[in-house]
């Protein structure tokens, strides 16, 4: 299917980047960049088909390296401080 090694590891980074953009969508009020969606994206959104492509354990590392990224930069709102002060 591939031509090269090279070749394969570039989709399959493809794919993990997508799917990591799956999780912050899953932790953001926005739609989806892509199909205009928000968690139930359309059945041709790239980004719903490369989480698709996982298996249960790579979305849970998936999500874990994502929601780890979001509390070192403060961006998870189930530990931001929601007092203006």
């Amino acid at each position: 299917m591939f031509d090269s090694a090279e070749q394969r590891d570039r989709v399959e980074l493809i794919i993990t980047l997508l799917a990591k953009l799956y999780v912050v969508l899953e932790l953001s009020p926005d739609l989806c960049p892509v199909c205009r969606r928000s968690l139930a994206h359309d059945a041709e959104c790239p980004i719903d088909l490369a989480w698709s492509l996982l298996d249960n354990e790579q979305q849970d590392l998936a999500r874990a390296a994502i929601r780890t990224l979001a509390l070192s930069i403060g961006a998870d709102d189930s530990i931001s401080d929601s007092v203006i002060h």
